[in-house]
């Protein structure tokens, strides 16, 4: 018996770890359903394309702090890079959101609705990430 329960505590740790790894962008993600990665490209989608579509800077810090702080801590480089060093195009970061590409994963409209993104793009500007 005390091997059983050593070999499931032992399973326990291991399936804890590489829960942990994962959520951390530690290895290489699934994408959720309807989420897949095409790799991050540059903006050809012209359904990325259009100025942005909403002034709600405080709604979309707010956005900021729940899926972004963590990576980009006041749009500086962390685990992911900065966002103000080199400002992108509303497309760009569109894309870049919907699509995921590296450790970044994909926000799906389900995750970050098309109205929340457009707020989180107005942040964005507003700290000097958008040109």
């Amino acid at each position: 018996m005390r091997n059983a329960a050593t070999s499931l505590g032992i399973s326990i740790w291991a399936f804890a770890s590489i829960t942990l790894a994962s959520a951390c962008g530690g290895g290489a993600e699934e994408p959720m359903p309807g989420e897949e990665s095409s790799g991050g490209e540059e903006a050809g989608d012209s359904s990325y394309e259009g100025p942005i579509a909403s002034t709600e800077v405080d709604a979309g810090k707010a956005i900021f702090e729940t899926h972004c702080e963590d990576c980009h801590p006041g749009g500086e480089e962390d685990v992911g890079p900065s966002l103000i060093a080199e400002p992108h195009s509303p497309a760009r970061l569109r894309q870049q959101i919907r699509e995921g590409s590296g450790k970044m994963r994909p926000f799906s409209a389900q995750r970050i609705s098309d109205g929340d993104l457009e707020s989180l793009l107005a942040y964005l500007q507003s700290i000097g990430a958008v040109n």
